[in-house]
């Protein structure tokens, strides 16, 4: 037995109690979350939190829902303040390990505290996941992972009490012995998430992915991460190959000799093997496939607007499984995959859920509870965990698609608060996305970029950033403006914003389908604003201003609607 075998199948054997734990919670649901929040009230009835909602008086669901209102990040915003000056027993009893940055839609940045209680939390979770994959498709197990790495782009940063702002690495969510499996089974070393520089990010996780033989799991966040990723490779693979001929590492930024000595790799016999893929006459997919032969599966987003880079992954790998990802936030874990079935699991055993029902959001006595979901129904997640969140509302919808025992599968189907409104106009993200990918079926067109943005002109306006296909350069746009345009008036505040000229209509920028991908110019922007990569996640509409000047310079051709 291999040392990857073997190391893949102690960790799968490590993770099958939780994932029989799971498969019997899953037949008696309201028990087992009624389970889940007896804990978490129980470590939290000392805290500040816990004392002035009267935990101990709590005997409950119900009783809960009565004694602790739905909350929103501004509400925890002054206990996080306290919290990083290094005050203790503000919302949890454990203490708080780090602070975990993630976007916030009314401001730049949310801290998200993190404990061991919450940590544990996520790798129930993730524990049934890898049994579940590991078990079903043993060839994973036959070799080594990427694992998505999400870049520092900055120096580390610590609250004024000395917290840790972020996780060194994304495997930081792991157990211990998950990691000591990880440290020996990764293909990229998670010291390349130190790098500051994105391009020599991506060199130096192409140069280590391009040495892996044996990959046989891919699992990032994004898929477009992943097209990104290998895009560069066209140019790039002469400087890889002698790079990993030689044992040296020709960064576009130089690195610190330590670092790269550290990165660096030598396999002459390797690198003459991948010269020989890149000068063959090979299509792209084929050669790829010649690269990492026992490439068995990839792990990524599936669901809402990341759907729509599927089709260019799977272009780009088209014998290799796609698994769409779970729902995992920072704040929480709420589902996870499970081979052959319709949508991922609700994570029962995690963290204690309830869910709105999309109709009726802001009223409290409409919150149901995980095992009182319809099939079919839509829902608002709302989450409480060991991190300190207490029926906090997550604002992502999700519907129920069926049930495995009495656990719900659950869809994403986007954010419910990506909410742009210049002059009342609330033009809601889950509106927009369902107007493109109706257009995009109608029209037969494939782009893997498409965002609606609000811009501050006078009058204001949307504009739709589309990065086309090569193929679509000929393609007839007026009838798609038309109803694009139409598809937006469906939204009867934003016709009449339009009929009162507070609004000018929407127009159509396409991006050049040869020129810097679309997502690569919305994810750096992203990051300058402090969000981590793993963290950024498609979407059919940005609220946010600056996307004229973020895209301005890329421009293929320009068409836009007539707004008379």
């Amino acid at each position: 037995m291999n040392l990857a075998l073997w190391l893949n199948t102690v960790w799968m054997w490590k993770c099958a109690g939780e994932a029989r734990a799971f498969f019997r919670a899953s037949r008696h649901v309201a028990q087992a979350q009624a389970d889940v929040l007896v804990q978490i009230l129980h470590r939290g009835r000392a805290t500040d939190f816990g004392r002035a909602h009267g935990f101990c008086h709590i005997h409950g669901p119900r009783d809960y829902q009565q004694h602790v209102p739905l909350s929103c990040y501004e509400d925890y915003a002054a206990s996080v303040r306290r919290i990083a000056a290094g005050e203790t027993g503000i919302l949890t009893a454990d203490p708080v390990e780090l602070l975990e940055p993630t976007s916030g839609t009314t401001q730049g940045e949310k801290l998200i505290p993190c404990t061991g209680s919450l940590r544990r939390q996520f790798q129930r979770a993730v524990a049934v996941w890898v049994y579940d994959l590991f078990r079903h498709r043993p060839a994973l197990r036959h070799g080594r992972a990427y694992w998505s790495i999400s870049p520092a782009l900055g120096p580390r940063r610590y609250s004024s009490a000395g917290i840790p702002i972020g996780f060194e690495d994304d495997a930081a969510y792991l157990g211990a012995v998950d990691r000591f499996a990880l440290s020996r089974l990764v293909a990229v070393p998670s010291a390349i998430a130190c790098l500051d520089d994105m391009e020599t990010f991506r060199y130096c996780t192409l140069l280590r992915l391009l040495a892996t033989s044996d990959l046989t799991l891919i699992s990032v966040w994004n898929p477009t991460f992943l097209t990104v990723l290998l895009g560069p490779l066209e140019n790039w693979h002469e400087r890889l190959c002698f790079d990993l001929a030689h044992g040296q590492l020709s960064a576009p930024v130089p690195l610190p000799p330590s670092l790269a000595h550290r990165l660096a790799l030598r396999d002459p016999d390797r690198a003459a093997k991948l010269a020989a893929v890149f000068r063959s006459g090979l299509s792209w997919p084929e050669k790829l496939q010649r690269l990492w032969p026992r490439l068995a599966l990839i792990s990524c987003w599936g669901d809402a607007a990341a759907a729509r880079s599927l089709p260019v992954l799977r272009g780009l790998f088209p014998d290799v499984e796609i698994q769409p990802k779970g729902l995992l936030a920072t704040e929480g874990c709420v589902s996870f995959p499970l081979l052959g079935r319709a949508a991922p699991a609700l994570a029962v055993r995690s963290h204690f859920f309830e869910f709105q029902e999309s109709q009726s959001r802001n009223d409290r006595s409409a919150c149901r509870l995980a095992h009182e979901l319809d099939l079919g129904g839509r829902y608002f997640v709302v989450l409480t965990t060991a991190g300190g969140l207490y029926r906090y509302q997550l604002r992502d919808e999700v519907e129920v698609v069926g049930f495995e025992n009495e656990c719900p599968l659950l869809r994403f189907l986007g954010k419910a608060d990506l909410i742009s409104d210049l002059v009342g106009e609330k033009l809601a993200e889950p509106h927009v996305r369902a107007v493109l990918d109706r257009l995009f079926a109608e029209h037969d067109l494939t782009p893997p970029f498409a965002m609606v943005v609000p811009i501050n002109d006078r009058p204001p306006h949307y504009r739709l950033y589309l990065q086309a296909q090569a193929q679509d350069r000929d393609f007839t746009w007026p009838g798609f403006e038309a109803d694009l345009e139409a598809g937006l008036q469906e939204n009867p505040y934003y016709r009449y914003a339009i009929r009162l000229g507070q609004l000018a209509r929407i127009d159509v920028e396409v991006l050049d389908p040869l020129g810097e991908p679309g997502w690569l110019i919305y994810e750096r922007a992203c990051m300058a604003r402090g969000q981590r990569a793993g963290n950024i996640k498609p979407a059919a509409l940005d609220p946010g201003l600056g996307w004229a000047e973020a895209f301005g310079s890329r421009r293929g051709r320009s068409v836009f609607v007539n707004r008379s």
